[in-house]
C-alpha cells in the first residue's frame, strides 16, 4: 500500500509540473483539460500495472528468516529487530479518518444540491428547464440542473448570456470533472497536486464556458455583463457557475487571442508520460524476465538465492497469535511410540515456506533424530492453519521459516502400554554452552563459507545476519551460506541452543 502511494505521488507531482511549465499559460481549454483528467487517471493506474497478479512468476524469490529460541510458555520470536518509530496502524487510521471527513463533506454536497432542486421550482424558458431557488446567489450547474436565483430577473440585461453559459457546462460535463478531482481529494488529500488541479479545472470550467458564449456576444457586451452581475459563490464545490470569483482572470483571458499549443510542448508531455509509464509500469515486467533468466542458469540461480535471504519488513504471524501457534503445535504432535520405546530423544529442525496467501508449503526436517520424529513433526506443520504472510516492500512475499522442535523423554512417567512417557518442546532446548564452528572468508564482495555443529558436520538454518543491517541469509542444507556486503562489516551468526559466533570484518 505505502509503495503504491509513493508511486502515486511521484508520477503525479512529476505531470502536474510539466503542466505548470508547458500548458498553465496555454489558452486550448480543451488540450489542459483533457491533460489534467488524463494525468491523473494515469497516476491511479500506472503503479497497479505491475501488481504481482498480472506480472508475478511462480519462480519467486524466497525470504528467509530463522525462528529462533523460545519457551513454550514464553511464545516470544528472537528474529532481526524491524521495530519502527512511527505506529503504522496508527497513521493508517489517521489517514483514514481524514478520508472519512473529506468523503463527508462530498456527500453532503450532494445531498444539498439534491435538497435545494427538489425545493426549487420549474421554469422553462426557450425550451430550456431552469430550477429557481430562493436562498441561493447567482446561478449554477450540477450534471443538466441550471439553477438561477430568483433574485435574477429573466427581464434584466445578460439574462440570456447566464443561461447560456450555464447551458456550456451542462452540455460538457463539467459536473464529471469535479467529481472526479473531489473523489480523488478524498483519497489523496495530503498531496499538494491535488488541492492544485481541483481549483486549476474550475477555472478552465470558466474559460471553456465564456468561450461558448463569445461564440454568440461581442466581448465587450459580455464583459460588461461579467463585471456588472453578482460577483459571488454559492459554496458548492461540485457546482459549476457563471457567477466565479475568477472574474479577473476571466476577462483577461477572452482578450487574448488562441493559439495552438506548440508541437514541442505536446512532445516533451508525451515524452514524460511514456518514461514514467516505463521506470513504474514496465519495472516488475523486466523483474519477471530476470527470474526467467536466472531459473534457466543454475549457477547464477545459486548466487542469487543466496543473496535474496533478506529480513522481511513484516514476518509472517500466526492468525490467532504466536501463542495459538505453539498451543496447535503442543496439542498435536504426537511423541512416536516407535522413539518412546527405544529411547530416541534430540532435536527436529523443521524448515517451511509461509505462501504469499498464508498458507504451509515445503514443510521438510533439515536435521532430524529418526525414529517417527521427523515425519511426525513435518504432518504436523503441513496441516497448520493459515499465517499472515510475510511483507516487502508493501506486497505479500514468500517467506522461509524454520523451528526447532524438541523430543524428550521422561523416565519417571509411563504411559498405559508401558512404554516411557514423551514430552513434546516446541522451540525450546537447553544451551550446550559450545560454539559454532565456522569456516569462512570474504571474497568479491560476499562473506561466504560453512556453519558446523559440535561433531563437525554441515549444520543447516542458521542464522547469518550482518551487524548493523536487516541483510542476512540461513545456511544451506550442508551448511553452506553467502551474503553480500563489504568487506568491515561484522557477521553475527546464531542457531538455536549454541553460543552466538561474531565475524569481525577487516
Amino acid at each position: 500500500m505505502s509503495n503504491y502511494l509513493i508511486e502515486l505521488s511521484i508520477i503525479h507531482t512529476v505531470l502536474i509540473i510539466g503542466y505548470w511549465f508547458f500548458l498553465r499559460k496555454e489558452l486550448q481549454y480543451s488540450k489542459m483539460r483533457f491533460y489534467l483528467l488524463g494525468s491523473t487517471f494515469l497516476a491511479i493506474i500506472i503503479p497497479l500495472l505491475k501488481l504481482p497478479k498480472f506480472f508475478f512468476s511462480s519462480n519467486e524469490m524466497i525470504y528467509a528468516i530463522p525462528m529462533e529460541a523460545a519457551p513454550v510458555n514464553a511464545m516470544t520470536i528472537v528474529a532481526s529487530d524491524n521495530s519502527t518509530f512511527f505506529n503504522y496502524d496508527f497513521l493508517l487510521w489517521i489517514y483514514l479518518g481524514i478520508s472519512v471527513i473529506f468523503l463527508f463533506k462530498f456527500l453532503s454536497g450532494v445531498i444539498h444540491l439534491i435538497k435545494l432542486e427538489r425545493k426549487s421550482s420549474y421554469e422553462l424558458f426557450n425550451d430550456t428547464f431552469i430550477r429557481k431557488v430562493h436562498d441561493i446567489e447567482g446561478s449554477f450547474t450540477f450534471f443538466n440542473w441550471i439553477f438561477l436565483s430568483d433574485e435574477i430577473d429573466k427581464n434584466q440585461e445578460g439574462y440570456h448570456a447566464i443561461l447560456k453559459h450555464e447551458k456550456a457546462h451542462a452540455a460538457m460535463g463539467h459536473t464529471y470533472d469535479l467529481i472526479f478531482f473531489e473523489l480523488f481529494k478524498v483519497c489523496f488529500w495530503w498531496l499538494p497536486t491535488v488541492w492544485f488541479i481541483n481549483k486549476e479545472i474550475k477555472k478552465i470550467h470558466e474559460y471553456q464556458a465564456d468561450a461558448h458564449v463569445l461564440k454568440s456576444y461581442d466581448i465587450n457586451q459580455y464583459s460588461s455583463i461579467l463585471i456588472s452581475s453578482t460577483l459571488k459563490t454559492n459554496g458548492l464545490s461540485l457546482a459549476s457557475s457563471f457567477h466565479d470569483g475568477l472574474i479577473f482572470k476571466r476577462l483577461k483571458a477572452m482578450k487574448k487571442q488562441a493559439k495552438n499549443v506548440s508541437s514541442w510542448k505536446l512532445g516533451v508531455l508525451g515524452s514524460l508520460c511514456a518514461i514514467l509509464f516505463v521506470v513504474f509500469a514496465c519495472s516488475e515486467e523486466l523483474g519477471q524476465e530476470t527470474n526467467e533468466i536466472l531459473t534457466e542458469n543454475p549457477t547464477t540461480k545459486s548466487i542469487a538465492e543466496a543473496e535474496v535471504f533478506t529480513v522481511v519488513e513484516e514476518h509472517p504471524e500466526f492468525i490467532g497469535g504466536i501463542n495459538a501457534f505453539y498451543e496447535y503445535l503442543s496439542n498435536e504432535i504426537k511423541y512416536p511410540k516407535e522413539a518412546r520405546l527405544n529411547g530416541i530423544e534430540g532435536s527436529v529442525n523443521v524448515e517451511f515456506v509461509v505462501e504469499k496467501d498464508g498458507s504451509i508449503s515445503e514443510v521438510k526436517a533439515v536435521k532430524g533424530i529418526g525414529s517417527g520424529c521427523d515425519i511426525e513433526a513435518e504432518r504436523v506443520l503441513k496441516n497448520a492453519p493459515l499465517f499472515k504472510p510475510g511483507v516487502q516492500r508493501g506486497k505479500p512475499v514468500r517467506v522461509k521459516m524454520s523451528i526447532p522442535i524438541v523430543f524428550k523423554i521422561d523416565g519417571n512417567k509411563t504411559n498405559s502400554d508401558k512404554s516411557p512417557q514423551g514430552i513434546i518442546v516446541v522451540n525450546e532446548v537447553e544451551s550446550k554452552n559450545m560454539k559454532l564452528k565456522i569456516d569462512a572468508s570474504f571474497n568479491n564482495g560476499a562473506w561466504s563459507g560453512t556453519v558446523y555443529d559440535e561433531e563437525g558436520k554441515g549444520l543447516p538454518g542458521a542464522s547469518i545476519v550482518v551487524v548493523g543491517t536487516t541483510t542476512g541469509t540461513v545456511s544451506d542444507l550442508d551448511g553452506t551460506f553467502k551474503v553480500s556486503t563489504n568487506e568491515s562489516n561484522d557477521l553475527h551468526i546464531s542457531f538455536v541452543g549454541y553460543e552466538s559466533v561474531k565475524l569481525a570484518g577487516n
